[in-house]
């Protein structure tokens, strides 16, 4: 694991779901620091396909597989 940093936010949102991530781009219009925590993986750069053509690395679909991060 990485090394953690200390840092002062306005808002924590938990959750970086449709709800979480829309509340925090609100909030970060308005002129807030604000946090999101998420309880699923952490992805890299590398993790994301750079075009939606390769799909394998785009969609998740394992009965296809396919071992990306959008779901069908």
């Amino acid at each position: 694991m990485g090394k953690q940093r200390a840092t002062d936010y306005d808002v924590l949102v938990v959750g970086s779901g449709f709800g979480g991530s829309v509340t925090a781009l609100r909030l970060v219009e308005k002129g807030y620091k604000v946090g999101v925590l998420e309880a699923g993986r952490r992805y890299a750069d590398a993790d994301f396909a750079k075009t939606s053509w390769d799909l394998k690395r785009f969609l998740w679909a394992p009965a296809l597989g396919c071992y990306g991060i959008q779901r069908v």
